[in-house]
């Protein structure tokens, strides 16, 4: 009986996976917090025009992205990193949320020639996914790692900037 009921239980957990409500309710209040202060944040802003690889004269169509970064001053770390990307007819909006400089949601949306083609949200804990919401018909589920390294990848380009600054005061001291 013990037996059956492990089974049971394993077979729940399986399908439950990336679907806790709770974390995902924390994980809203939080982001409300921060929402609420952000005003107040420190932004850094970084843009980037990429071109093609082979467009030695940069001539043709580029992707043009837009990233913010908003650090709470209270505490120095880092809140929100909003990368806005375009390239032809397709924009890209990507918001990421930071507790204790781990991210904890992740927010994608997508347009191409002004319809929405994505549009959900991830929620982590302890980089590891709890929830995932799909506000379209998106057919499977997103890459939650890919993405947990994007929040990452991101996360150290801000850690970049953050170290060019602290050189350049050093430097004037």
């Amino acid at each position: 009986m013990r037996i059956l009921l492990f089974i049971i239980f394993s077979l729940l957990a399986k399908n439950s996976f990336c679907q806790d409500s709770a974390a995902a309710i924390y994980i809203n209040e939080a982001v409300l917090k921060i929402e609420k202060r952000i005003a107040t944040d420190i932004l850094e802003r970084k843009d980037t025009f990429l071109f093609d690889a082979g467009d030695t004269l940069k001539r043709g169509a580029y992707l043009t992205v837009h990233t913010e970064f908003f650090t709470d001053p209270q505490t120095m770390l880092l809140d929100k990193i909003v990368e806005k990307s375009e390239f032809k007819k397709t924009k890209t909006e990507i918001t990421v949320y930071f507790l204790g400089n781990q991210p904890v949601r992740f927010t994608n949306k997508q347009w191409e020639e002004g319809f929405a083609r994505y549009d959900f949200d991830i929620y982590y804990m302890s980089d590891k996914p709890v929830y995932v919401v799909k506000r379209n018909n998106l057919k499977g589920s997103p890459d939650t790692d890919m993405f947990l390294k994007w929040c990452h990848e991101l996360r150290a380009d801000y850690f970049r900037i953050v170290q060019e600054y602290k050189q350049t005061f050093a430097r004037r001291k």
